[in-house]
């Protein structure tokens, strides 16, 4: 009996192949790859969120057991985030260990969509322990990471092109928040506004099937869901007030990116990872030993608020009894909106593994409590606490996403708040609108460009980039050396159809240019032709292209220049010329050649 081993299991799947295509035609076959990357992608969703509620279950249940619990808990997260510091050093060796979704959305925009195949399991672990252990993220970003992963490794495996690949990468991680939140149509939306780099609506049929796919699975594993279902609706009169949390969400949005960065700047000056550590570890036990709520994702918070159990948030605190009068505990919630988001940023920086999105919703969550109790108590009116609490939540998403139909549906979807469409679109518009305004890019691009990378490559750049020069090389020009009489050189004019002339060394090396204009005053004087030298008429070749540089770096240089021909060198070597025209008729056949998404 053969022993099984992965590569020839892998090699039975490359002859599946040719038949799959026959069968279901490419784009059936497609189809069905990104429903298998979504089903892969929901029960990695199952497994991170089984993972850290066993870790938070088996460390909380031993240290509430030991006598001081509540100088205990707070230290907890600590342990979450050296183990992960230690898996990444010493288990993945990883000198850089990319957290957030911003490595995804950069290798969408440069065109390769290739992400390290590590990532299909090492986020799961390290985001499990750090927020099961309570650090203060959540665990979508990890898991939309994994499931990008997931997709762009399965896309490889496959062999597929560049547009496939990151369609089935996007379907990855549209499928991991799908399972997450059990919400199909957000993950797919959030697909589209967030990894792909371009809105695609043919796009839409396989994110939609892969999203759907993975919320099958989390609901076969029957993932809980901590959010209430919203029965109640809205009034007309209350618009105005829906307007003012639009407008405070798309501030504390901008307020949310503009502290991720100025932490993750921070933390990237830090060379020791252990005094980092250590020191982002103790702020946030003084942080979590003051508010606990702070800790892990916050959700049954949340939970709490829309049951109207707001004193259950300062629970377990030492300063529990400073928040016992309605005002005093009101002013807690809106303390905790500013806190939270930089709580959040220390867990990740300083070690911990997570992402923004679950911040977000409790930032948004606590915005729209605060908002909403305050309008109650002083009687300015009456607004529903659980309404504000949902379109906080789906305003503040949107803003740190600048993706608003993200925030909108996934808040529908999370609490059936169907009946607060209206309220929804126009907190996540003037949310998004705003935060837009305020911050260039979402809280991914601003840490692509923190880090001096290009956070938005227009899709031609992509394209041209891809494509090398070799091929575009014109050979058909004269060469000529300095020592060449104008004799020689008028010879070499007589038998070329060029009016341009590169100037070798005995080497090869292209050292000047002579142009036919520059020896026209010399043609009617005979006398001149042994006199006068090709190093008294040359000019300097200026910027040279290499083979290896791309079209897009052609192109800049012909747009900066504004000249038709460049050489081309190979190692220091003349190998020839690219005009202009051919460079833009090759991106013309490009576009004519690419190829859509779906």
């Amino acid at each position: 009996m053969k022993q099984f081993s992965l590569q020839h299991f892998f090699r039975k799947i490359q002859l599946i192949i040719p038949l799959l295509k026959r069968s279901f035609g490419f784009k059936g076959y497609i189809l069905l790859l990104c429903v298998a990357v979504g089903t892969i992608s929901g029960l990695g969703a199952v497994l991170l969120k089984t993972l850290a509620h066993e870790c938070h279950e088996l460390v909380y249940g031993i240290a509430e057991k030991i006598p001081g619990t509540v100088w205990i808990l707070p230290a907890l997260p600590a342990i979450g985030i050296f183990l992960c510091i230690i898996l990444v050093k010493f288990v993945f060796r990883k000198k850089v260990y990319e957290k957030s979704l911003a490595g995804v959305i950069v290798s969408t925009t440069n065109g390769t969509s290739d992400i390290p195949r590590h990532k299909i399991f090492s986020h799961i672990i390290t985001s499990g322990l750090a927020v099961g252990t309570g650090a203060s993220a959540g665990l979508e970003a990890p898991i939309a990471l994994t499931g990008s992963a997931i997709g762009s490794n399965f896309a490889k495996l496959f062999h597929l092109g560049r547009e496939s690949r990151t369609l089935l990468l996007a379907c990855g991680g549209g499928a991991g928040i799908s399972a997450i939140f059990n919400s199909p149509v957000a993950g797919a939306l959030f697909a589209c506004e967030i990894l792909l780099p371009a809105f695609s609506v043919p796009a839409l049929v396989p994110l939609l099937m892969a999203s759907a796919a993975a919320a099958v699975v989390s609901e076969l594993c029957s993932l809980p869901n901590p959010f209430i279902q919203l029965n109640t609706g809205w009034t007309v009169t209350n618009v105005p007030y829906y307007i003012f949390i639009g407008i405070a969400a798309g501030l504390i949005s901008a307020f949310v990116i503009r502290v991720s960065v100025a932490i993750a700047k921070r933390a990237e000056k830090w060379n020791n990872v252990w005094i980092k550590a250590f020191c982002g570890c103790f702020i946030l036990y003084s942080f979590f030993l003051l508010f606990p709520a702070l800790k892990g994702e916050g959700y049954h918070f949340i939970a709490a608020l829309t049951q109207g159990k707001e004193n259950l948030v300062p629970d377990n605190g030492i300063l529990k009894t400073l928040f016992e009068t309605p005002w005093a505990l009101i002013a807690l919630i809106g303390m905790l909106v500013f806190i939270k988001p930089l709580v959040s940023a220390i867990s990740v920086e300083s070690g911990g593994d997570g992402g923004i999105f679950g911040p977000s919703l409790f930032t948004g969550a606590f915005l729209g409590y605060f908002i909403s109790k305050f309008l109650n108590m002083t009687g300015i009116t009456y607004i529903d606490p659980v309404n504000c609490i949902a379109v906080g939540m789906g305003g503040v998403l949107a803003g740190v996403m600048h993706a608003p139909l993200t925030g909108m549906f996934l808040i529908a979807e999370l609490t059936g708040g169907y009946k607060l469409f209206v309220p929804l679109m126009i907190v996540v518009a003037l949310s998004s609108f705003i935060s837009k305004r305020l911050v260039k890019h979402n809280v991914y691009k601003s840490m692509i460009v923190m880090k001096g990378g290009v956070p938005e490559q227009k899709n031609e750049e992509v394209l041209m980039a891809s494509k090398h020069l070799r091929d575009l090389i014109e050979k058909d020009y004269s060469p000529v050396h300095q020592n060449d009489t104008l004799r020689t050189l008028l010879k070499a004019v007589m038998n070329s159809k060029r009016n341009i002339f590169p100037v070798l060394t005995e080497e090869g090396e292209i050292i000047g240019i002579v142009k036919v204009d520059s020896i026209r005053k010399f043609i009617l004087n005979a006398e001149l032709y042994d006199m006068i030298l090709v190093f008294d008429i040359m000019s300097d070749t200026g910027p040279l292209l290499d083979v290896n540089d791309s079209l897009s770096d052609a192109a800049a240089l012909f747009d900066r220049l504004r000249i038709w021909n460049l050489p081309v060198t190979e190692k220091g070597k003349y190998l020839g010329f690219v005009s202009k025209a051919g460079v833009f008729d090759t991106y013309r056949k490009i576009l004519r050649e690419k190829h859509d998404l779906f």
